[in-house]
C-alpha cells in the first residue's frame, strides 16, 4: 500500500488529512511549527465547503465554532446600507484557530509530525525524496504539498511561477464587542475612495474586521503603530468602526497577493499541489481556504478509485479543478483592482446599488457549484 506524505498542516493540508483517514489510505503530515495553529483572524467558510465539511463528519462543530452568516450589507462610511442581500446559502465565520483545532482533533496523533521544515526536496521520475532540517529524510510515491503561497517546494519544482502583487495591504483583527442586533448574521462592506473596510459578528461578544488599502508595505509594524495607522486612515468613518480598530485584541498585516492566472500544471511526477500553493487568490471573495477544502476532497475522492500509483490521477485532478479555481482567482482580482482609483470605487458603489439581484445569485451558484466532483459530489 503506498503511503502519502502531506507537507503542511493549515486548512488544506488537515482536510486532507480527514478525507484519507475517513477512506482508510495510509498517509503522515509534515508540518514546520512547533504546533499545528493559525494566526489570530477570521475565515469565511461558504455552503461548498461546509458541504464537504459535512461529507467529512465536522460541519457541525464548524457551525457551533462560529457565526453564521447570511447577510451582506454595502454601506458608506457612515454605515448608511446602500444595498441589502440576503444569502440563500448561508456560510460561517469561524476563527481560524478553532477551525485548525476542529481539522486536527480527529487526526491520530502518531500521524502528524511537528518541527519538520524542508530544506530540499529531489523529484524523480519514480519517487520523491524530501529532505528536513532535523536531518531526517524520507522517500515518497505521493507527495501532497499544501505549505501556502510561500510554498517552498512550488519554487523548487516550478521556479517560474511568480507571486502577483495587488500593491494593496490587508489588516485584519478581532475585537471583543457586543454588535447591535441590526448586524446579526451579516457580513458588512464599506467603500470609500481607496480603502474599504469590512466586519461582521465572529462568536458571541466577538466580531472581526479587516481594511483594505490601495499601498504595498511589506515592512512589519507594531500592533500600536498600526493601530494609530489606521485610525488616522479612517478617521472619518462611522465611530462604530473605529472603536473595532481601537479596541481590537491583535492585528495582523498582509500584502495583497496571488498567483495570477497563467496555465500551469498542479502536479509533476509523484508530487502534486493543493490549495494555496499552486492557486492562491486574493481574499477578495473570501475563497482561498474554501477552494483548498474542496481540492483536497476532490484529489482524496479521486484517490479512492485507484490506490495504487496516486499519480495517475493528478491530471484527472486538475482538470476537474481548473475551471472554478480560474474564475475565483480572475474574479476576485478584478474586484480588488476597482479600489485603483476614485473613478472606479464610485463605479462599484454605483454596481452594489443597481445591479439585479440575479446577478449576486448567479456568484453564488458559481462560488458553491460542486457538480464537477460527480459522481464523488456532496448532494
Amino acid at each position: 500500500m503506498v503511503t502519502v506524505n502531506i507537507i503542511g498542516g493549515g486548512i488544506g493540508g488537515l482536510t486532507m488529512a480527514n478525507a484519507l483517514y475517513l477512506e482508510d489510505i495510509d498517509f503522515h503530515l509534515y508540518e514546520q511549527a512547533p504546533a499545528l495553529t493559525e494566526v489570530g483572524a477570521a475565515i469565511g467558510i461558504s455552503k461548498a465547503a461546509l458541504d464537504i465539511l459535512k461529507t467529512l463528519g465536522l460541519e457541525q462543530q464548524v457551525k457551533n465554532a462560529g457565526s453564521i452568516t447570511q447577510h451582506l450589507h454595502f454601506a458608506n462610511k457612515d454605515l448608511k446600507v446602500i444595498r441589502a442581500i440576503s444569502s440563500e446559502w448561508p456560510g460561517v465565520i469561524i476563527h481560524r484557530a478553532r477551525l485548525i483545532d476542529i481539522l486536527s482533533s480527529r487526526i491520530p496523533k502518531e500521524k502528524i509530525h511537528l518541527n519538520k521544515k524542508l530544506t530540499h526536496v529531489v523529484n524523480e521520475q519514480e519517487f520523491t525524496q524530501l529532505y528536513f532540517s532535523d536531518g531526517s529524510e524520507i522517500r515518497s510515491t505521493c507527495t501532497i504539498i499544501a505549505d501556502g503561497i510561500q510554498s517552498f517546494v512550488r519554487k523548487q519544482i516550478f521556479p517560474e511561477i511568480k507571486i502577483r502583487s495587488a500593491r494593496q495591504t490587508i489588516w485584519r483583527g478581532i475585537t471583543n464587542i457586543h454588535l447591535p442586533a441590526e448586524y446579526s448574521n451579516t457580513y458588512t462592506e464599506i467603500w470609500d475612495n481607496s480603502k474599504r473596510f469590512l466586519f461582521a459578528p465572529m462568536e458571541t461578544n466577538s466580531v472581526c474586521w479587516l481594511a483594505v488599502k490601495n499601498e504595498a508595505n511589506t515592512e512589519v509594524a507594531d500592533s500600536k503603530t498600526i493601530r494609530s495607522k489606521l485610525l488616522n486612515d479612517f478617521c472619518d468613518f462611522h465611530p462604530l468602526l473605529k472603536e473595532l480598530i481601537s479596541k481590537s485584541t491583535n492585528f495582523i498585516q498582509n500584502d495583497i497577493a496571488d498567483l495570477g492566472t497563467e496555465s500551469r500544471k498542479w502536479y509533476h511526477r509523484k508530487l502534486v499541489f493543493i490549495g494555496d500553493a499552486i492557486h492562491a487568490t486574493t481574499p477578495n471573495l473570501a475563497q482561498g481556504g474554501c477552494q483548498a477544502i474542496e481540492d483536497a476532497f476532490c484529489l482524496s475522492s479521486l484517490m479512492t478509485t485507484i490506490r495504487n500509483d496516486f499519480s495517475d490521477i493528478f491530471p484527472m485532478y486538475q482538470g476537474m479543478r481548473n475551471k472554478k479555481v480560474a474564475f475565483i482567482i480572475k474574479t476576485s482580482w478584478q474586484f480588488g483592482k476597482m479600489m485603483d482609483s476614485q473613478f472606479k470605487v464610485k463605479c462599484i458603489k454605483l454596481f452594489f446599488r443597481y445591479v439585479p439581484h440575479r446577478y449576486f445569485i448567479m456568484l453564488e451558484k458559481k462560488l458553491n457549484d460542486l457538480s464537477y466532483l460527480n459522481p464523488y459530489n456532496t448532494k
